[in-house]
């Protein structure tokens, strides 16, 4: 039996690529464990490459991102292990998905289960989930993707870790999944005056997303760097809501997508619509109007949709 009590057998329906699922396991579960040490949310995400010669190549580690590590003094609450983990990746077109398992330490919340959807788009076809009895996430979603093989495990260790940091620390548990209501449940319906003007300063920062707060400020905004990096997480919508920062109810806020050309389900991203499913800002402010393919999920997780555009 190895480290965290796994052992090569309970990886036996990756095939060829059981020793990397247990590689990514083992590092998913050692950052982790050092998150957990930290007080940080203890859950993590890793990438294994098989090569063509059986070698094995990390590609990515990452942890959430909720409470900030030692040191800094703000979180990103759209860096979840999974999500954390593909951030780091310089470059996802560069990465052989077909080779590559996915580990994470716990079931994909919708966020992260829309961002392995898009990964499974590019040829990921192997994910290990550690646990899911704390939380049941979108492990069946992503087992029903054709070709998709999923490995879900009932890890004792990554049960206990979840588990002692959800009791010691149940607001940040709630909050990492959308579970904290807005203080004035008015919010849900209100947008703030002048959203002509939130545009305008977006636009003026030639920015593609911003999030302001219930008073109209600007909390922070972004870019979309996904041209340059092919990465679902480095849509402006995942870098604006990450850079707002984990001491902000993004429930409480509104997201602003500037741009005037109309916004459909495969531009706006699939890691994007489930940033916004999981965390539901109280409106999405945009001169354009979205798609009915993009709108209809949207809308469906409560999230008021405001066009300026007649």
């Amino acid at each position: 039996m190895g480290r965290f009590g796994l052992t090569a057998e309970e990886f036996t329906a990756l095939g060829d690529y059981a020793e990397a699922g247990l590689s990514a396991t083992v590092l998913a579960l050692t950052r982790a464990a050092r998150s957990a040490a930290q007080g940080r949310i203890p859950i993590a995400g890793a990438v294994v490459v098989r090569q063509a010669d059986g070698t094995l190549e990390v590609v990515t580690v990452g942890n959430n991102g909720r409470i900030p590590a030692p040191g800094e003094t703000t979180g990103y609450p759209t860096d979840h292990g999974e999500t954390a983990a593909v951030r780091c990746i310089d470059d996802v077109s560069t990465v052989d998905w077909g080779r590559a398992v996915f580990a994470t330490t716990l079931s994909p919340c919708i966020m992260c289960g829309r961002t392995l959807t898009a990964l499974w788009r590019r040829g990921l076809r192997r994910v290990v989930i550690a646990e899911s009895q704390s939380f049941a996430g979108t492990r069946e979603q992503l087992e029903v993707l054709d070709g998709m093989t999923v490995v879900a495990l009932t890890c004792p260790d990554a049960v206990a870790m979840m588990q002692a940091f959800a009791q010691r620390h149940p607001w940040d548990w709630a909050a990492d999944i959308g579970e904290i209501p807005p203080g004035d449940l008015h919010l849900a319906s209100a947008l703030p005056a002048g959203g002509a003007s939130m545009l305008a300063v977006v636009e003026e920062r030639g920015h593609a997303a911003g999030v302001f707060g219930a008073d109209g400020r600007l909390l922070a905004s972004a870019p979309d760097g996904r041209a340059e990096s092919r990465n679902p997480t480095h849509s402006a919508t995942m870098v604006a809501m990450g850079r707002a920062g984990s001491a902000v109810n993004l429930r409480e806020c509104t997201l602003v997508l500037a741009g005037t050309a109309s916004l459909d389900r495969a531009g706006f991203g699939e890691a994007s619509l489930g940033a916004c499913e999981l965390f539901r800002p109280a409106a999405i402010l945009t001169r354009a109007p979205l798609s009915a393919a993009l709108a209809g999920p949207l809308q469906a997780a409560g999230i008021r949709l405001v066009s300026l555009l007649p």
